[in-house]
């Protein structure tokens, strides 16, 4: 795993991508906290001989050693799963140590094993992707290596959990052009064409704002609530769903029903399995001149088919104080108050976890701003506004009272 390397004639240059705030934001805050247990983690895997982009964000709890082993050893687990994504038997003893180190949950999975490794391997978006992208095998190596470096975790004798929202980027199609690197053929220039695959468990988040500043949760909570977790839980689990005394559904004593580690409640259905989303992403006018109308419909979020703005990632600490819109018009707000030369992905994600902090939320938060193709060129209005205002007038009145 490296960070972004560029080629020029006296050598290469390596460019770490936590430093690189006109392309990438990142920020985090204990808020009123007394320690942070989110984290998150950036660089540029080498996957089949390929180089995709990789964005991720962790939220711990019982601790943050569950988190932390992700953010140190999750990227380097997903290169180095080769043998698990080509040997079925490599494959079938993962799931068997789950079965008998773990049980319950895991003894019906192995019985199925079959397919559930074909369930697994078929993300969101993947199958209809294959007629237009068949040359990466993200759709086994996401889940094959969520669930081994899940299993690796168990040895260090930690039973803390943590979710993991985990994103990849790679360019499908780039015009050939002289002059590299001044132009690379990646996800945020012009005439590129790019795969944006996410793999998730638990609730920290991802939401893709399009060209014109409207916001797209791609990712759904893994909670109880869930319809689906609630159909996969209740075969194996029917008696663990309970209520808190804020009304909440829970699973035994867990908002989440998939996280890493947490092993005491592995046997009860828990698990690593992310769900793994696929959509394209990339310029408007390249998407559309290679591209089927119906192409567009299918693959792109909303049907809009490029110049896409930016990618959000963010810890429940973000999502659970304020709207998807909110979080996408305070980094958008930030750009057209300050100016393209001062307003970067970096700043744009410190200004929305200080209004989190300013309105009094209750939560460690985290976000991560990925810069895309259409970065600044939204138009300037801002929908949720006075909504955010009544946010601070409220949190000014509260103070007050205290």
């Amino acid at each position: 795993m490296d960070p972004v390397t560029h080629t020029a004639a006296s050598g290469r240059l390596r460019v770490s991508l936590l430093k690189s705030p006109t392309h990438f934001g990142h920020y985090t805050s204990r808020v009123n906290r007394p320690y942070n247990e989110d984290k998150y983690s950036a660089g540029v895997l080498e996957l089949n001989g390929v180089p995709v982009f990789n964005f991720n964000i962790f939220d711990g709890h019982g601790g943050d050693e569950c988190s932390t082993f992700l953010q140190d050893h999750l990227a380097q687990e997903i290169e180095d799963v080769n043998t698990l994504v080509e040997n079925q038997s490599e494959r079938d003893q993962l799931i068997q140590k789950y079965w008998k180190n773990i049980g319950g949950y895991w003894k019906r999975w192995y019985r199925h094993r079959a397919d559930n490794f074909v369930r697994m391997s078929n993300g969101r978006g993947e199958v209809a992707l294959q007629k237009i992208d068949a040359g990466d095998d993200l759709g086994a190596r996401l889940p094959l290596g969520f669930l081994s470096c899940d299993y690796k975790f168990f040895e260090t004798d930690s039973k803390s959990g943590s979710t993991c929202t985990s994103v990849y980027l790679r360019t499908l199609w780039a015009d050939e052009r002289p002059f590299k690197p001044v132009f690379e053929d990646y996800y945020f220039n012009r005439r590129t064409i790019s795969k944006l695959t996410i793999a998730h468990v638990g609730d920290t988040k991802a939401i893709l704002v399009d060209k014109h500043g409207e916001a797209h949760a791609l990712t759904q909570e893994h909670h109880p609530s869930n319809p689906n977790e609630a159909s996969r839980l209740r075969k194996y689990a029917a008696n663990f769903f309970m209520t808190d005394s804020f009304g909440e559904e829970r699973f035994i004593a867990l908002a989440n029903t998939r996280a890493f580690g947490d092993i005491d409640f592995k046997q009860m259905g828990v698990t690593a399995e992310p769900d793994v989303i696929n959509v394209v992403i990339g310029d408007y006018d390249t998407v559309h001149s290679r591209l089927t109308k119906q192409e567009i419909e299918e693959y792109t979020v909303g049907g809009i088919g490029g110049d896409e703005s930016f990618l959000v990632l963010c810890s429940d600490g973000v999502s659970n104080e304020i709207t998807d819109q909110e979080t996408a018009d305070i980094i958008m707000n930030t750009f057209n108050m300050r100016g393209h030369s001062t307003a970067t992905p970096q700043g744009c994600a410190e200004e929305v976890v200080k209004f989190i902090e300013y309105i009094g939320g209750d939560d460690n938060a985290t976000c991560l701003v990925v810069r895309l193709n259409g970065w600044g060129k939204w138009a300037v209005k801002d929908r949720t506004g006075e909504l955010r205002q009544q946010r601070m007038e409220d949190s000014f009145r509260r103070g007050d009272d205290r």
